[in-house]
């Protein structure tokens, strides 16, 4: 998250925001996940000959003379941690300040905001949540474009700043959502820290989501969905959601991983699992049948497979046939991409 400042918040005479601005500086000097745009409020800090006068602010009186001078120090430090192009196009910017009709952000709740986890609301937290930890981390060591951005979510799910919440199936996700939604923790802030993530249980391509699918749907986007067009996240929906394009998270296993991975299929289930294209493999409904292992077993070895040391490119060519072109990346990506970048405008 990429955050500035409206400088009028500064000169407020107000006790507790000078103490929460005082506090939100300090968080954001020294996250290593937030972005903190200087130039926003450059004149704080500095006069027009550069010298360093923040310490005259009122602001800086909620800061002890350690924290002040770590504070100089650390903008020093900071001014020099670039933020790109890539950064401004794919994390979230909000502005710090009193005016809501410009829609600047309370200091109290830029404050919970930046101290609260997000969290992504997923079917099985644990098989799910391996599915997103492996394209993350696989992600963040590619030479794709936007490897910045993965490292963000890398670093953000390994010190927990980011983390799955478990609704325990699809018929849930509606009241688990809800109630996050309605937690003081996320209250004000939601549309910042929450992302949901669903099966679609699609049988093929043009098919719209039927039952407990298409409800999710309509509560997310708050009414009534009549084709497939609808079911993509708009900005104005509930919070940031993603329904998958396949019929569920084990269908994105490369079929080269499969057939490393799990030894007893048969020649034949092998011969056939070769023969059928991504496109036929993207709705296929995984079974003792057809790969030799039961519904357990696929529940219990799939996500550790997701975990295993293989490629992105493996992903990407698993999806290099249902592209989306992104409108802020100005190019077609793959949906591995697309549901990474969703993840980094919650960071």
């Amino acid at each position: 998250m990429i955050i500035s400042f409206n400088p009028s918040i500064f000169h407020s005479r107000d006790d507790e925001i000078q103490n929460t601005l005082a506090k939100v500086l300090l968080l954001l000097i020294e996250n290593d996940i937030h972005f903190l745009d200087t130039r926003s409020i450059n004149t704080i800090f500095y006069n027009e000959n550069g010298k360093y006068i923040f310490n005259s602010n009122p602001v800086s009186d909620y800061l002890s003379p350690k924290h002040q001078r770590s504070l100089e120090e650390l903008l020093k430090q900071k001014s020099r941690k670039n933020i790109t192009n890539l950064h401004r196009k794919h994390l979230m910017h909000i502005v710090v300040g009193g005016d809501e009709n410009n829609k600047e952000i309370h200091p109290k709740s830029v404050f919970k905001i930046i101290t609260e986890r997000s969290k992504i609301i997923v079917e099985n937290g644990i098989n799910d949540w391996n599915f997103i930890r492996g394209i993350c981390q696989k992600y963040s060591s590619s030479k794709t474009k936007r490897r910045s951005i993965y490292e963000l979510l890398d670093r953000a799910i390994k010190n927990e700043t980011i983390e799955s919440m478990n609704c325990g199936g699809l018929g849930e996700m509606i009241k688990v959502t809800q109630q996050c939604i309605e937690q003081e923790r996320y209250r004000g802030i939601f549309k910042y820290k929450l992302m949901a993530v669903l099966d679609s249980d699609r049988n093929g391509s043009g098919e719209l989501p039927k039952g407990t699918n298409k409800s999710t749907i309509e509560h997310l986007k708050g009414r009534k969905v009549y084709s497939t067009n609808d079911c993509t996240y708009e900005p104005s929906d509930l919070i940031a959601w993603h329904i998958l394009y396949k019929k569920k998270i084990e269908n994105y296993m490369p079929p080269n991983v499969l057939l490393t991975n799990i030894a007893s299929m048969t020649q034949e289930q092998k011969d056939d699992l070769n023969s059928k294209t991504y496109e036929e493999l993207d709705f296929t409904e995984y079974s003792y049948r057809n790969i030799g292992i039961s519904e357990r077993q696929i529940k219990d070895q799939f996500p550790r497979m997701f975990l295993s040391s293989f490629s992105y490119h493996d992903f990407e060519q698993r999806c290099e046939h249902h592209k989306v072109f992104l409108s802020e990346a100005e190019e077609l990506v793959s949906e591995i991409e697309q549901i990474l970048l969703k993840m980094a405008k919650i960071l």
